[in-house]
């Protein structure tokens, strides 16, 4: 067939559709002069985007990724502000163990702390100081290391290798290809250049004192110094007025530019910490931002903050399933769906991380046990019987059933919502458990009571909530068992009594 033939049968085909020999660009993929969106007008000439155009789609582009940057990097943030409200309030520097010996209270700001066990808190820098020691005591405690992202690297004390019995544990800077000791270690390699350390003790028999002594035995000190160890600095936190919380300001930024110039980037962050490249956040640079990228960030942060709110506060409600609570029916939900490595099969749990994270500080697979032994299990709700938020300005009751599924006890902590820390009332009493010197009903149940008076006859039963606050409990579970998983036990919602 020759050229012209070809070319007359192609225009002829062509035409059968009713399209031109040369067809013109699809609609679809025309960009017109004017569109209206979401940010408000966008104006283009024959396809280029006018320089207002530009400069309004940028300012869109950087604040869409910065409230995403700081969703992602939330958990890494808050151990950030632990760090720097410690060293601020309490001098509470790398290495020296921050001792809550008189157990937590309202005093100090942290994301639901509990008043029932001894906590204790080491920040290392294993970027500063090398291969770090970290020396735990025989006896009953419960411990871990874990990377700023909040990761588990390694359980100690009880849940750990050494099993209660004591023993030394070498935890290594990320990469580390230096000596490591065959034998008289337990090895914990970080995948962060920032780590922390975090122990608590168990009360036995009321007594407080011995649940801490034995936590001052604990010692930490730099593997270089291990043939003549430094003391270890104790630090009283126990009623002392220091806020660990990431704020909602530019210093959130700041944190996170601190953080990514003082770490490696794992692989799973590559493109986040593109994203805030645009808006001044680079590793191995100062962060200084200019007046546009101050602008957006000082937005970003604000609903960033709001989105982390409502991801907490409604976050069962938004994904669902007959995984997320254990008392069907009501709003009780487990506090933790987050898995320890923060991996599922698919994807790596972002939104599980910053729910649990926006309201919480570490975690371990300890304390998301889903069967009957060791460990605890946590549920949480935010709402009465009715669906409505709780409010500190009325007064509520909670039925607990007969035979709580908790081997050693229970205990439930009221937050203020606001802080996500313990209630901050004028009795000072935050919390209510099995410890307690409880009225108790005939068929062994136990009838609770929250709000800013207490029931006549009632106060034994009863903690104490603000008029204008909002609230929200921690049902912990410590040994549970097989109630809280088979449906056995059945718990209702806390209703508002009239």
């Amino acid at each position: 067939m020759k050229p012209t033939q070809s070319f007359t049968l192609i225009a002829l085909f062509a035409a059968s559709l009713a399209l031109p020999a040369f067809a013109q660009t699809p609609a679809a993929n025309t960009m017109p002069d004017k569109i209206e969106t979401r940010i408000g007008t966008l104006t283009f000439e024959k396809g280029f985007p006018t320089d207002s155009t530009i400069e309004k789609l940028y300012d869109e582009m950087d604040f869409q990724r910065a409230v995403q940057a700081y969703l992602w990097a939330y958990p890494a943030i808050s151990f950030h502000f632990c760090t720097v409200g410690l060293k601020r309030d309490l001098g509470v520097g790398y290495n020296d163990v921050a001792l809550w010996d008189n157990f937590a209270d309202a005093t100090g700001l942290f994301l639901t702390a509990n008043t029932t066990t001894i906590y204790a808190a080491a920040a290392m820098h294993l970027g500063r100081s090398g291969p770090m020691v970290i020396e735990v005591p025989a006896g009953r405690t419960i411990g871990l290391v874990s990377d700023f992202w909040q990761r588990i690297l390694g359980d100690m004390g009880g849940t750990g290798p050494d099993k209660g019995q004591g023993g030394k544990y070498l935890v290594l800077p990320p990469g580390y290809q230096g000596e490591v000791p065959a034998q008289g270690y337990f090895v914990v390699r970080a995948t962060t250049a920032q780590v922390y350390f975090l122990t608590r003790g168990i009360v036995e028999g009321g007594n407080v004192k011995a649940a801490a002594d034995l936590i001052r035995k604990v010692r930490v000190y730099p593997w270089s110094q291990r043939d003549n160890p430094p003391p270890t600095r104790f630090i009283s936190a126990s009623n002392r007025p220091v806020d660990t919380l990431a704020p909602a300001t530019m210093a959130y930024w700041e944190g996170l530019a601190s953080f990514i110039n003082e770490n490696p980037v794992i692989e799973r962050d590559r493109f986040f910490v593109a994203m805030v490249k645009p808006l001044g956040i680079e590793k191995g640079k100062a962060f200084n931002p200019d007046d546009r990228q101050r602008r957006i960030l000082e937005q970003a942060v604000v609903v960033g903050n709001a989105m982390a709110r409502a991801t907490l506060f409604k976050f069962d409600e938004r994904y669902g399933g007959p995984d997320m609570t254990p008392l069907p029916g009501t709003h009780w939900a487990w506090t933790m769906v987050l898995n320890a490595d923060q991996e599922s099969e698919h994807y790596s749990q972002i939104d599980e991380r910053l729910h649990y994270f926006y309201g919480a500080t570490y975690m371990s697979p300890a304390m998301k046990v889903r069967k009957a032994g060791p460990g605890s299990a946590y549920v949480q709700t935010f709402r009465d019987k009715t669906g409505a938020w709780l409010d500190g300005a009325k007064l509520y009751s909670l039925h607990i059933p007969a035979n709580a599924p908790a081997k050693d006890f229970w205990s439930i902590t009221i937050y203020d919502n606001q802080t996500r820390s313990i209630i901050q009332n004028k009795t000072g009493k935050g919390a209510i458990s099995s410890y307690d010197k409880l009225a108790v009903n005939a068929d062994g149940s136990v009838d609770l009571y929250f709000g800013p008076t207490a029931p006549a006859g009632k106060e034994n039963n009863w903690v104490e909530t603000v008029a204008d606050k909002g609230w929200f409990p921690y049902l912990r579970l410590y040994a549970p068992s097989e109630g809280i998983f088979d449906g056995t036990w059945k718990m209702p919602d806390i209703e508002q009594v009239k």
